[in-house]
């Protein structure tokens, strides 16, 4: 299987910032801008596009140079930039890699209340701005970089609690079959996986990234492992269980799962430049 020389991510929108200089701004939810030598890719848009925009120009990223936007899955905080039309702007045209139930109607219970948290824009809507590639299916988007398509359930957890979906003019449980993770395989050290909010669970995507690269080894995981609402425990099985050199946890990861991933860590705020 296909693999890269080097691998850069750098964070765009997440909810803490890693920097001073430039200021850079955050919000709830998450964006990476990711290069290799054979591609570059913007994955998620983030909550409103805003932060996306402006990190990206104060840090000397020109969105309209990517190849491929991938979505990880049909949640606001992730495609909520859609909605803003100079962020359309910068990426008209592109093609958009997701799985096909990112237009799936989503909602939130919080606080008692269900929300709507699902992608600001319809697939007609979508395609008449961008090509769209929707697939269950592994991708390979350019030598080496994946589209992980659905992600196996290999019975270890997921993370899909409060989360709902309109079936039939009902609402159901939503499994988050459209969570989706970015795998890099990065010639002799392992896959690099890029994940949104990892609703699949990392350890089911750590082991699913092995199957689809074919690749000896994950080097590392970087993005939000939705391990927030997690007890110590649980937090404390995963990262026990989770084989892998470095962890950069994102987003809805929780601090927990910063601290007790130990010498492990690296920090994945807005402006963080992950290079491997």
């Amino acid at each position: 299987m296909g693999s890269v020389s080097r691998l850069t991510i750098t964070v765009l929108s997440d909810n803490f910032s890693s920097t001073i200089i430039p200021p850079l701004l955050g919000e709830w939810g998450f964006s990476a801008y990711i290069e290799t030598e054979k591609v570059k890719v913007l994955y998620d848009v983030g909550n409103s596009g805003i932060p996306v925009l402006r990190n990206a120009e104060k840090l000397g990223i020109d969105l309209s140079k990517v190849d491929y936007v991938v979505l990880s899955h049909g949640h606001l905080d992730h495609t909520g930039g859609l909605a803003n039309e100079e962020l359309r702007e910068k990426i008209r045209g592109k093609v958009v890699v997701a799985h096909p139930s990112i237009f799936e109607r989503k909602f939130l219970n919080w606080r008692n209340k269900l929300e709507y948290i699902g992608i600001p824009l319809s697939k007609e809507e979508m395609e008449r701005e961008f090509r769209l590639l929707l697939t269950r299916e592994p991708l390979e988007i350019a030598e080496g970089v994946y589209f992980s398509g659905e992600v196996k359930n290999y019975n270890f957890p997921r993370y899909t609690k409060g989360l709902f979906k309109a079936s039939d003019e009902r609402l159901a449980p939503d499994e988050l079959k459209d969570d989706a993770a970015l795998y890099v395989n990065i010639a002799g050290k392992g896959v690099v996986a890029i994940t949104g909010c990892g609703h699949s669970g990392v350890l089911n995507i750590a082991k699913h990234a092995i199957e689809v690269t074919k690749a000896d080894k994950v080097h590392a995981i970087v993005g939000g492992l939705h391990l927030l609402a997690s007890t110590r425990e649980e937090v404390e099985g995963v990262m026990a269980s989770l084989n892998v050199e470095k962890i950069a946890p994102a987003h809805c990861s929780g601090n927990l799962a910063k601290v007790l991933a130990g010498e492990r860590y690296l920090d994945a705020g807005v402006g963080a430049t992950l290079r491997f």
